[in-house]
């Protein structure tokens, strides 16, 4: 039976409506939207919460529209698919508020998103496919499924690229042909368990990797197939992992994942900011790569006053923000704790003549060495750190820096504003924030915080000198 007439009053962090029912329950409505009377079945609950999927609204929001992808329901990735462009900021900022109010951040969010530079659908440069079965039990390639582990097959995913959409085509049509199989790690039987597509924005090319349980013939076979059948993929890559549970690589802690080489050369170039990088299979680079050339264009602007600034990028991957910024100031260290990452950041700064410096290991461990090497400089910090923050004392380790600004890149309002709220406490203020529009029909909302300490720090040395540095 349909619970008729419940009227949302805020936004989730996951991008549902939430109501309160009369009975005291919460609800959380899968397509609603705050302040829109509708009708909605429910799907399940318990003791506090109820679950359930919006079905109708005598007076529909203004800004509802009907989602264009037929799998939104069952796939789940794009849970503000029912709304229009400004619909989804004005979601987004809606959540952005309600997380700097939960942590007692008392600073006016912006007041509009940065809009996708490659609009709301085929922006999306990678694609994580699952490798389960059918109800009838051949080989499945798609989604995990909202809310279950089936997999959901979306060949026509409207947040991809053109080209995504065709190779995701491609490889299951040759996976079902050659009846590879999904790996059971039970049973050690099968052999695919995922498969990675990105595609360069710059170049148009694609790599394909291979997450199988196993090697042998099969996958190699498979990356023939796809290269032989598709002239803009420039390699297959293969991994192994065997072990239980979900995740797609295997790897220990700060240790990068191993590929090997199938088909092809599985290297991508990309562009930031002017600066050319190289990456490879398993390397973090956003997927989409147009709004972080808006964003690393952003930074740069953003710091042109502390121009003559060495910087410090504490959590650097494969040293995009890094080298840019190093082009524009001179000289620039990044730090990251996986080795594979420092190897390839090290790579493009040799590519692009850049003066940089990369080390490998925990933020909180480099810390103190970028102190002694930085003394009376005043630096400027760039962070970008995982979903969950700044690790325990992190905060206090930049402060000892005494550096002349911050900037802070995030993914999750909710752990911006718990650091923003250590900031301020400590006699940080906030010069700028600005929001982006990284992934267009989801709830996530990427944030660039700029940063001043206290007291402006005293320049007592001149930064390094502009050199490659090895």
């Amino acid at each position: 039976m349909a619970v008729r007439f419940v009227t949302p009053d805020h936004w989730t962090p996951w991008g549902e409506a939430s109501a309160r029912l009369p009975d005291g329950r919460e609800a959380i409505i899968w397509q609603g939207i705050p302040g829109e009377r509708a009708t909605v079945q429910p799907s399940g609950g318990g003791q506090h919460k109820v679950h359930g999927h919006w079905l109708a609204a005598d007076h529909p929001h203004p800004l509802r529209r009907e989602p264009p992808c037929g799998k939104v329901n069952p796939c789940g990735g794009c849970p503000l698919m029912h709304l229009v462009e400004e619909g989804q900021h004005r979601a987004r900022l809606a959540m952005m508020r309600a997380a700097f109010a939960l942590e007692r951040v008392d600073i006016r969010v912006p007041d509009a998103v940065v809009p996708s530079p490659d609009g709301i659908e085929d922006y999306r440069h990678t694609v994580k496919m699952a490798c389960g079965r059918s109800p009838m039990g051949s080989t499945r390639l798609g989604a995990f499924g909202r809310g279950t582990h089936d997999v959901v097959p979306i060949p026509g995913c409207n947040v991809a690229t053109p080209l995504m959409r065709q190779l995701m085509n491609v490889v299951a049509h040759h996976t079902i042909d050659l009846k590879m199989w999904p790996w059971d790690p039970e049973t050690g039987q099968g052999a695919l368990r995922y498969v990675v597509i990105r595609q360069s924005r710059a170049s148009g090319k694609a790599i394909v990797t291979l997450v199988c349980g196993r090697g042998g013939r099969m996958p190699r076979q498979l990356a023939e197939r796809i290269q032989q059948n598709h002239g803009q993929v420039a390699g297959v890559a293969l991994h192994i992992n065997s072990l239980p549970g979900n995740a797609i690589y295997d790897s220990e802690p700060g240790e990068a994942p191993q590929f090997l080489a199938l088909a092809g050369n599985p290297i991508l170039e990309e562009e930031l900011a002017g600066v050319r990088l190289r990456v490879g299979p398993g390397d973090f680079f956003q997927a989409n790569p147009g709004m972080a050339d808006r964003i690393a264009t952003d930074l740069v602007d953003l710091l042109k006053p502390w121009r003559d600034r060495p910087v410090l990028d504490l959590y650097c991957g494969v040293g995009g923000f890094t080298l840019a910024l190093g082009k524009a100031h001179g000289w620039a260290y990044g730090a990251e704790v996986v080795p594979g990452a420092i190897e390839r950041a090290k790579e493009n700064a040799l590519l692009n003549h850049i003066s940089a410096e990369f080390g490998v290991g925990r933020v909180e461990d480099i810390l103190p060495d970028l102190k002694r090497r930085t003394e009376g400089q005043g630096p400027v910090v760039m962070v970008d750190p995982a979903r969950r923050g700044l690790e325990e004392g992190v905060i206090d380790a930049i402060a000892e820096l005494k550096p002349a600004a911050l900037a802070y890149l995030s993914c999750n309002p909710r752990a911006l504003a718990r650091d923003l709220r250590l900031l301020l406490d400590r006699g940080w203020s906030v010069r700028e924030l600005r929001a982006y529009d990284m992934f267009p029909q989801t709830a996530h909302l990427e944030t660039l915080a700029l940063l001043q300490p206290p007291e402006a720090p005293s320049v007592t040395r001149r930064a390094p000198r502009r050199r490659i540095i090895r």
